[in-house]
């Protein structure tokens, strides 16, 4: 009895050491709660220019409009899923590509004719790969279904930060993806069973942008896996790796036949006016391109044009200077001829 009450002891000593170790280092664990609800798949609508006002906030502007859009939409997967639970929370799950080449991901969600932001839970539900490297699977609780979120990630081989936006629309109950429904684990209307697991610890934003969950990928028909891990969302604008836990397959917690249909209302997202950009400004921007070949060869074929262009231009210059010259001698040779015999040359011809 006195060896089980000193194991209990020195026991109890280790936890509240670690306690204290935890919260010397400013971390604590975020648990995720089971919730019971509905799921829908969703079409993503990732936009370069704000999909309202159509406003660029993006340094490149207005004349990198047509790279941007391109690039937006390279990083962006067009399929995601929403979890709404019975309390009435939103939480709307992507899929982003470049991971490898892009850090520092913020997000701030904003309802549809909102003008400000707020900075949402975030949290990193599953991670795969693509032709482009690595993919996360994000997790952002947003403020309804009829939302907008701007995104602002770091991307390494322009050296810059890149702000663009994302939507969802088209809802679809029922998750007909890979992702991880990581919030809503039991049908709507069920008593949800309280159990938590702990998450990943976090201590406000991840300075290094988005990081893998560690469990392997399994691959997907699309090419991108997605590791099942739990969700630990965090009140932050950047991103957390998150904790292993124990979750239903998604594929489980999909909604019921009665849940309640979701719409977006922007029927299409706003597009710069054909007049403020004009098509030798699109073709050349490179504000937000990985690679500066363009430009490169753009700067090559300007070089070897104005070469060319000045050869022409300096023989065609002494071809009409000759052809003046020639013209001016024989006008000069006729009229001597012509007045030869007048001027006296005729008779000194005569007279020899």
């Amino acid at each position: 009895m006195n060896t089980i009450k000193r194991m209990r002891k020195a026991i109890a000593g280790l936890l509240a050491v670690f306690v204290l170790a935890v919260m010397g280092a400013g971390m604590s664990a975020v648990p995720v709660q089971a919730a019971s609800g509905n799921v829908y798949t969703c079409v993503i609508h990732p936009c370069y220019a704000h999909p309202v006002t159509g406003v660029i906030e993006d340094s490149g502007g207005e004349a990198s409009y047509a790279t941007g859009q391109g690039m937006v939409e390279g990083a962006v997967y067009t399929t995601g899923i929403l979890e709404l639970t019975d309390s009435g929370e939103y939480y709307l799950t992507i899929r982003m590509s470049l991971m490898d080449y892009t850090s520092n991901h913020s997000f701030w969600v904003q309802n549809v004719g909102d003008s400000g932001w707020s900075s949402p839970a975030v949290g990193v539900t599953g991670s795969g790969t693509d032709s482009n490297g690595t993919t996360n699977d994000i997790a952002i609780q947003v403020p309804s279904e009829n939302c907008v979120v701007r995104v602002s990630m770091y991307v390494d081989p322009m050296g810059r930060d890149v702000v663009f936006y994302l939507y969802p629309s088209d809802y679809a109950a029922g998750n007909n993806t890979d992702m991880n429904a990581t919030i809503v684990t039991e049908a709507s209307g069920s008593s949800s069973s309280g159990s938590t697991s702990s998450g990943s610890t976090s201590s406000g934003s991840n300075s290094s942008g988005s990081s893998n969950s560690g469990s392997s990928s399994t691959e997907s028909s699309s090419g991108s896996g997605s590791s099942s891990s739990g969700s630990s969302l965090q009140s932050s604008a950047g991103l957390s790796s998150s904790g292993s836990s124990d979750t239903e397959d998604s594929s489980d917690s999909s909604s019921d036949s009665t849940a309640p249909e979701l719409s977006s209302s922007i029927e299409e997202a706003a597009t710069l006016s054909t007049d403020s950009v004009t098509d030798t400004e699109l073709n050349g921007a490179q504000g937000l391109s990985l690679s500066t070949a363009e430009n490169a060869a753009s700067e090559e074929d300007a070089s070897t044009s104005s070469g060319g262009n000045s050869a022409f231009a300096i023989g065609a210059a002494i071809t009409i200077s000759g052809l003046i010259l020639m013209g001016v001698a024989a006008v000069i040779v006729y009229f001597f001829r012509k007045n030869w015999r007048r001027w006296g040359g005729g008779y000194d011809d005569d007279e020899t």
